[in-house]
């Protein structure tokens, strides 16, 4: 989604963030075992387009060819196991009373494939829908998860500084916790104006995509980021 002229990316953003909305309202209205054999499918598809991830990880992630496999071995083991977590998140972590999940989630990740598909699958998994920043192999994520739980359920926006701002402006959740350089002033900035919820980058080390962290901060909205 390259720009063309002045206000192209902007009402590229807009044109996205008005589509996830319904995306979201029709993913969280899938059954949520439904929702799980969508995941699963993601991963066959993804596992299919193995070849062309590890080509597109290695070059736009800067990393040796042995590196990119291991990246998107565990994007397709991640889809597999959120696929499993599909159906038992609310059994798990029961949502709060006069709360909802948020329903269209940013996900900034530095355009990386494997952090990106950790926040994201998750909050496919919890009937949300969301917008990735950075496009090459992320963009062949989202329409894996498109072909199985529809248009809107996640799209992926260029990860420029502009683009970036807009989307941290356009989403009720911003998931920076593996962000890069993306993460800037004009971001939290957006964030703040929107009122979007951040999950900022983490100080050491990303926390886990483990079901018992993550189900709370997309089934609660009064949980403090």
């Amino acid at each position: 989604m390259a720009e063309d002229g002045p206000g192209v990316g902007e009402d590229v953003v807009r044109k996205v963030l008005s589509a996830a909305a319904p995306g979201a309202a029709a993913v969280a209205a899938t059954a949520p075992l439904r929702r799980g054999r969508a995941l699963l499918s993601v991963a066959v598809d993804l596992e299919a387009r193995r070849a062309e991830l590890v080509e597109l990880v290695r070059r736009s992630e800067g990393c040796r060819l042995s590196e990119a496999l291991t990246r998107v071995d565990a994007c397709i083991d991640t889809a597999v196991r959120w696929a499993g977590w599909a159906d038992k998140l609310d059994l798990l972590v029961p949502r709060l009373p006069g709360t909802a999940p948020p329903s269209v989630v940013g996900v900034l990740a530095g355009g990386r494939l494997l952090p990106t598909a950790r926040a994201a699958l998750a909050v496919l998994a919890a009937g949300g829908a969301c917008v990735l920043s950075g496009g090459g192999a992320l963009d062949r994520l989202a329409d894996a998860v498109v072909a199985e739980l529809g248009d809107g359920a996640a799209a992926a926006l260029p990860g420029e500084p502009a683009t970036t701002a807009l989307l941290a402006g356009g989403v009720e959740l911003l998931d920076a916790r593996w962000a890069g350089a993306e993460f800037t002033a004009a971001v939290r900035r957006a964030a703040a104006a929107a009122g979007t919820r951040v999950l900022p980058p983490a100080r050491a080390a990303p926390p886990r995509d483990d079901a018992r962290f993550l189900t709370p901060l997309l089934r609660s909205v009064a949980l403090a980021g």
